[in-house]
C-alpha cells in the first residue's frame, strides 16, 4: 500500500523546497540489488545499516527501476533525465559505444550554472572521463585505468566536501559489490568443502571464475561481502556531512544503476543481459532536507529517470527541458508502465540470444502488475509475460493479459531498438597478444 498521507502534507505547495540552497549529496552502489538492502527487505542476507539510517530519515522507494542494465547508460538516464535511447548510451564505451553528447544537458551542468560547486567521486573504472558524464563538474575524480575501492573514493569525496563553502552537488560512486567478487575471498573461505560441478562451470562468466568451484553460496556470500564494503563507504560520507553540520539541510539520494543476476537465468553472478527484476529492480532511497517525510515508503512505480526532475524541483531550479523522467513530488501516479533493456546480446555459451551485440538486445514493458520481456532469438522475438504481484521475481512466465497500452509499448520499443544501428562488437583478441587495457576489461568482465 502506498502511504501518501504524510508525504502529501509537506509536498504540496512546497513552501519548505526554498530554504539557503541545500548540498545534493548522490550516493550511487554500482551493481546493488535491492534485495540486498535492509530498508527494502527486512530479511535480506546481509547488513547495511548506513544506508538504513538514511532511509529512517527519508523515503523508501520499493518499485524503483533503472531503464538498462549496464553502468555507464544507467547513469546517463540519471544524469539527464532521458531513456537510454535519447541520451544515446546504449552500451558502455568499450563495447562500441558512444560518449555522452556534448549538447545534452546535465544535472551537473544545470547546479553549476545556479552557483553550485560540483564534484563527482567515482570508484569505477567504466565511468572513467572519457564517456561523457563529467559535464558540469569542477572536480571529476575517476582514475583512468583501474578500479578504486569505495571507501579510498569516499575520504577523497570528504576531504574536498570538508573546505566548500558553496552547496555542493556531489556524486559518489561505489564499486565495490560489482565482480570479480574473488576480491572478498578471506583466508577461512579456502576451508570449506565448496560445491564443484564441472556441468555447472559454463554458467560462470569468466572473469567471476574462482579455480572450478561452482558452489553458488561462496560468490553469493563475496557478492554480499562487498555489499557490506560499500555500506561502509556510505557511512563515511554521512559521518562526513554530519560533523560539518550539512546533513540536515541536505537532499541525499541513494540508488544503484542495475542489479546483478546470480543464479535466476542461464548466466550467473553477471548482468547487462537481462531485463529481468534482479537487474532493472533498484534500491532507490531520498533524504529530503529537513528529513521531511521521514521512514516513508512509496509504493508507485518510478524510474532512475525520475531523479534529476525531482532533486531539480526540491533544489529550487528550472527543470531539464525535454526530459523523460518526472517528479516524485506530489501523491500522483508517476508511471503507468516503464521501458526497460539490457545492453546487447553476450557472446556466452549458455546464452540463447541472437543475434549478437544490439540487435540482440532484450527488452521489457513493465507495469505494477505485469511485465512483458522480448527475447531475441534466431527466427524472431520470443515473448514472455509475468504476473508481477504473484511472481515479483519473474521465474515463471505465464498466460497474462497485457493491457493494449503495453502492447503498443512494446510495440514502439522493438520498432525503435531493433531497427537501430549498433557499432559491432569488438573484435575477440587471442589472450595472448592483449594489450593492457583490454586484458584490465577482460578480468572486470567488460570482454567477453
Amino acid at each position: 500500500m502506498i502511504r501518501y498521507g504524510l508525504l502529501t502534507t509537506w509536498m504540496v505547495g512546497c513552501s519548505w523546497l526554498e530554504p539557503a540552497q541545500p548540498d545534493v549529496i548522490l550516493i550511487t552502489i554500482d551493481t546493488l540489488r535491492a534485495d540486498h538492502v535492509q530498508a527494502l527487505n527486512p530479511d535480506a542476507p546481509v547488513q547495511t545499516p548506513n544506508i538504513s539510517s538514511i532511509a529512517k530519515d527519508g523515503v523508501v522507494f520499493t518499485q524503483a527501476f533503472s531503464p538498462i542494465s549496464v553502468t555507464a547508460p544507467a547513469f546517463a538516464s540519471v544524469m539527464t533525465g532521458l531513456e537510454p535511447g535519447r541520451h544515446g548510451l546504449l552500451m558502455n564505451l568499450f563495447r562500441g559505444g558512444d560518449p555522452l553528447a556534448s549538447n545534452i544537458d546535465t544535472l551537473a551542468e544545470q547546479f553549476s550554472s545556479a552557483g553550485y560547486k560540483t564534484g563527482a567521486f567515482i570508484s569505477g573504472y567504466t565511468l572513467r572521463a572519457d564517456v561523457g558524464l563529467r559535464q558540469g563538474f569542477d572536480v571529476y575524480n575517476a582514475l583512468p585505468t583501474q578500479n578504486r575501492q569505495g571507501l579510498k573514493t569516499a575520504q577523497v569525496l570528504n576531504s574536498w566536501l570538508s573546505v566548500q563553502q558553496k552547496p555542493t552537488f556531489t556524486w559518489f560512486h561505489s564499486y565495490d559489490p560489482h565482480g570479480p567478487v574473488h576480491r572478498w575471498i578471506r583466508a577461512a573461505d579456502s576451508e570449506v568443502d565448496w560445491k564443484r560441478d564441472p556441468e555447472k562451470l559454463s554458467h560462470f562468466p569468466q572473469y567471476q571464475k574462482i579455480d572450478d568451484i561452482t558452489d553458488v553460496r561462496l560468490y553469493q556470500e563475496l557478492y554480499g561481502r562487498g555489499v557490506e564494503y560499500a555500506d561502509r563507504g556510505v557511512g563515511s560520507i554521512l559521518d562526513m556531512l554530519k560533523s560539518i553540520e550539512r546533513y540536515e539541510n541536505a537532499l541525499v539520494i541513494v540508488l544503484s544503476d542495475h542489479g546483478e543476476t546470480f543464479a535466476e537465468r542461464e548466466l550467473w553472478f553477471d548482468h547487462g543481459y537481462s531485463t529481468h527484476s534482479e537487474q532493472l529492480h533498484v534500491p532507490m532511497i531520498i533524504k529530503y532536507p529537513g528529513n521531511r517525510g521521514a521512514g516513508s515508503r512509496d509504493d508507485r512505480l518510478v524510474s532512475l529517470l525520475d531523479v534529476a526532475p525531482t532533486v531539480l524541483e526540491v533544489a529550487g531550479l528550472p527543470t531539464l527541458k525535454g526530459i523523460d523522467g518526472k517528479s516524485l513530488l506530489g501523491s500522483e501516479t508517476v508511471h503507468e508502465w516503464l521501458a526497460g533493456e539490457s545492453s546487447h546480446c553476450k557472446r556466452v555459451e549458455v546464452l540463447p540470444c541472437s543475434p549478437h551485440g544490439g540487435k540482440g538486445k532484450e527488452l521489457v514493458i513493465r507495469s505494477s502488475t505485469v511485465a512483458m520481456v522480448d527475447k531475441a532469438r534466431d527466427g524472431g522475438p520470443s515473448i514472455e509475460y509475468y504476473d508481477r504481484l504473484k511472481d515479483p521475481k519473474e521465474l515463471v512466465p505465464g498466460s497474462v493479459t497485457p493491457s493494449a497500452a503495453i502492447l503498443t509499448a512494446m510495440d514502439d520499443l522493438r520498432t525503435a531498438r531493433r531497427s537501430r544501428d549498433y557499432v559491432p562488437l569488438p573484435a575477440l583478441v587471442p589472450q595472448q597478444k592483449e594489450d593492457i587495457e583490454t586484458k584490465r576489461l577482460r578480468e572486470l568482465g567488460y570482454l567477453e
